[in-house]
């Protein structure tokens, strides 16, 4: 049985993951098939469904859509060449055991990445059910609404940390109107149908 099985049995990755220093000593025990796999289109896991990838590197074409109470386990690096979302009030997983990339980043439930995390637009977590677990995450915008993400260093254009009524007024500005009103508010469901249309969030 693989490392990443184990982790599956964890009911959060919280103990094994919740500092850098747990995290480099989880990354020098993990080790992968040296493979690349690549999704042609769209990735989704309903849920219920616990997937484990052993290989080094996997490409998915098109956006990664997680359901709640699914959990998606890599190996290696996960480039996302549309969006990363899970939009939902329930458990889901996504872990890497090397680099994350994405174009947007919209997620609700338990994100752990042993290498860094790099969004070229939006970086989008909300509620503090769950945390994000990186060393390093860059964006042009960083989103954490009402959530706290344990990432130690965090570079972007503009953060914003907070409860949505302090934070929405500002994200109004950045976000085209009809992803956040002019009032500061906004529908999550609403953003995922977005990104999962391929349009876009920003201005």
């Amino acid at each position: 049985m693989s490392l990443l099985d184990d982790l599956l049995k964890k009911g959060s990755l919280h103990t094994p993951c919740g500092t850098m220093a747990k995290r480099a000593a989880l990354k020098a025990k993990l080790t992968n098939s040296g493979a690349t796999e690549v999704v042609s289109g769209d990735l989704k896991l309903s849920e219920g469904d616990d997937r484990v990838l052993e290989a080094s590197r996997v490409v998915v074409k098109g956006n990664l859509v997680l359901e709640d109470q699914s959990r998606l386990l890599v190996a290696g690096d996960l480039e996302v060449e549309g969006s990363i979302i899970h939009e939902g009030f329930d458990y889901a997983l996504l872990f890497t055991g090397g680099a994350l990339s994405a174009k947007n980043l919209l997620f609700h439930g338990e994100l752990v990445s042993l290498g860094p995390i790099t969004v070229q637009e939006v970086a989008w977590t909300y509620y503090n059910d769950y945390s994000t677990y990186a060393d390093a995450l860059k964006a042009r915008i960083v989103v954490a609404d009402d959530r706290f993400d344990a990432v130690d260093d965090v570079r972007a254009d503009h953060r914003l940390d907070g409860h949505s009524s302090v934070i929405g007024p500002e994200l109004a500005k950045l976000l085209r109107a009809d992803v956040v009103s002019q009032d500061g508010s906004w529908s999550y469901e609403d953003v995922a149908k977005r990104l999962l249309r391929k349009r876009p969030l920003l201005r």
